[in-house]
């Protein structure tokens, strides 16, 4: 429920009074978005005389949230400094936060504000629900939706004073990334106010849309010219056509909650989306374009911002990317920039080497430097040098035909650099190559053409060609371990990972692994993110993952992780436990490895461990009581 223009703070104190202190409902007065603030806070325990406390984080953890944030505050810049012109002479502040309801941005003059306004605007302060109780910017989070809270709707009583309204901000995925919010300490009516942050928050999401350079977004329109000044209607799409990503406008126009996965051109529109890709690249202006309702509407093509644009081969007439799509997050801006560089060397014919200790995401590298190259469109075929007995990897690598050896299949088999034809060959772990296959490897190269076991034919093939190892390849050369040919003929570019311990962004990795394991529901506690940064992860990216992983197993749902949710055996702020018996340790092993394999599915976990789902929890928790 919204309403036009405020109760009087009579009305919703009396309305406040007969819930808190008779539980009678304020149905109709006021927005069940409050309502199930106020719910949430009582079962937190929470009293509406609580002293708050607009605290904001450390110096290092705002850098790393400023960081961590750099993409929204940059799409965000302009129309939060409109929203601040047009809303400042009515005494209101603009402020923006991030999903966990962190402050990142503020504008307005708080010299001569009331002292809780001056506090609350600081970058870097916790606005979240569990920390200044109800609030617009809280319900807009929650509840996905605008929000306005007027003085006594607040739940605590020191929060009297603010009036405001605030609208969450959706990313191209589906997921809230922060709010948008308006406050004022005077209780004059709010006309408008609702509108003007939704306005805002959709001004923001086009702004991310274009920084994200999809296959192809095209923004529709009922009216030929209106796709290019107001783009409302959002839909981005893969190479194949999927329905990647849409904002909340499309979403409810098509008749959709979210982003369906599987989701294609062809069930939206009548018609082929190749031609359209074709079509839309080729004229700048806005098409007609056919619903499978029956509706016509017209598209336009949406360039995504610095530059970045889809091109059409003109041999082919089949579209491609010319630029990178949005990198993942690595923790460490210079993983980012020596992407691009990774990038441009592929793009000349040149082969990667991927460095870094084990566990640092060579292979997550690896899968995104191909997903961003032209290779895109052929297959990503990988083979882990280390891991296959060296009396196979021969023809792993490079196939053979029926009875080339003894077990080897009737049919014979094509090896994995034939199947990368078109597309990418990864070798993990080069560097465990056996000496006597590196030759081979090295004439394919030279060559462009593999010969299968047994067989007395070359087959061409065209690969990009990407490696990585976390051995010291000039100290195995010295040794006489590895090729020095071959080396100079992978290494196009050295790219170099640092292990986890030395990134500067490492708690913007942990909470973007966060939001993977748990579709963005769990956030970090301040404590834990403390110790996350002070731990050394030997292990690395795949030790953190492990340990959020089972964190999210067994914390309550809706819960901030901390301490006491992650395995006792990393000693996270701990005293090293006293000795319990091998077999206890075994045990602790056991369930844990078993998570991990099971990606923190508690029922896999369990049955791969031959035990039940209770049990299981039974000894979590047993384990947490014991540390």
């Amino acid at each position: 429920m919204s309403r036009l223009i405020p109760l009087s703070l009579q009305k919703l104190a009396a309305a406040r009074r007969a819930y808190f202190e008779d539980g009678v409902e304020p149905d109709g007065i006021v927005d069940q978005a409050i309502y199930h603030s106020w719910n949430r806070c009582l079962a937190a325990d929470r009293r509406e005389m609580d002293m708050v406390e607009f605290e904001p984080i450390a110096r290092g953890q705002l850098r790393d949230l400023m960081d961590g944030n750099e993409s929204l505050l940059r799409a965000a810049a302009t129309p939060l400094d409109s929203l601040a012109k047009a809303v400042s002479g009515a005494g209101y502040a603009v402020l923006m936060t991030d999903a966990q309801g962190y402050a990142l941005s503020v504008h307005g003059s708080f010299m001569h504000r009331a002292s809780p306004m001056r506090k609350a605007f600081r970058q870097g302060v916790d606005l979240s629900e569990r920390s200044i109780g109800t609030s617009a910017m809280a319900c807009a989070l929650a509840e996905r939706k605008a929000v306005r809270v007027f003085g006594p709707e607040h739940f605590f009583a020191a929060n009297h004073v603010f009036h405001c309204a605030a609208a969450p901000i959706m990313a191209p995925s589906g997921t809230v990334v922060g709010v948008v919010d308006i406050t004022r300490d005077t209780p004059q009516p709010d006309l408008g106010a609702l509108s003007l942050v939704s306005q805002c928050a959709q001004a923001i999401e086009r702004e991310l849309f274009r920084q994200v350079p999809f296959f192809l977004t095209i923004n529709l329109s009922w009216h030929q010219t209106y796709p290019n000044s107001h783009p409302d209607l959002m839909l981005s799409f893969g190479p194949d056509g999927e329905l990647l990503a849409l904002n909340e406008n499309a979403c409810r126009f098509i008749g959709l909650r979210s982003k369906v996965p599987g989701l294609y051109f062809e069930d939206i529109f009548d018609g082929d989306f190749g031609q359209y890709v074709i079509l839309l690249g080729r004229e700048p202006q806005p098409q007609p374009i056919h619903l499978r309702s029956g509706l016509c509407l017209y598209a336009m093509r949406q360039e995504p911002t610095g530059g970045i644009s889809m091109a059409v081969d003109k041999d082919t007439q089949t579209p491609y990317r010319a630029t990178p799509v949005r990198q993942p997050e690595f923790g460490e801006p210079e993983i980012n920039r020596q992407m691009d560089t990774a990038l441009r060397t592929m793009a000349s014919g040149l082969a990667l080497l991927i460095q870094g200790e084990t566990g640092t995401g060579k292979e997550v590298i690896a899968n995104a430097l191909h997903q961003q190259s032209r290779g895109s469109k052929g297959p990503m075929i990988a083979i882990n040098c280390a891991a296959i007995p060296e009396n196979l990897i021969e023809g792993e690598l490079f196939g053979y035909v029926g009875g080339a050896y003894t077990g080897a299949r009737r049919e014979g088999a094509q090896g994995k650099i034939e199947m990368a034809d078109g597309g990418t060959l990864f070798l993990d772990e080069i560097g465990d190559m056996p000496h006597h296959l590196q030759a081979r490897l090295l004439r394919v190269l030279e060559t462009r053409e593999v010969c299968r076991l047994g067989a007395d034919k070359a087959r061409k093939v065209n690969f990009q060609l990407i490696c990585a190892t976390h051995q010291d390849i000039p100290q195995a050369i010295r040794a006489g371990l590895f090729r020095e040919d071959l080396y100079y003929r992978i290494n196009g570019f050295i790219m170099t990972l640092p292990p986890l311990r030395e990134r500067s962004r490492l708690l913007s990795l942990a909470q973007a692994l966060l939001d993977e394991i748990s579709a963005g529901q769990r956030s970090l506690s301040l404590e834990i993110s403390s110790l996350l940064e002070q731990h050394d992860w030997r292990g690395n990216v795949r030790e953190l993952k492990h340990a959020l992983t089972y964190a999210h197993a067994v914390a309550p749902a809706n819960v901030s992780l901390d301490q006491t949710h992650f395995p006792a055996t990393l000693q996270l702020g701990r005293q090293p436990a006293p000795d319990q018996g091998l077999l206890k340790t075994l045990e602790d092993k056991a369930i844990d490895e078993a998570l991990r394999q099971a990606q923190g599915n508690a029922n896999q976990a369990a049955k791969s461990l031959g035990i039940s789902r209770a049990t299981l929890y039974r000894r979590l928790q047993k384990n947490k009581a014991d540390h």
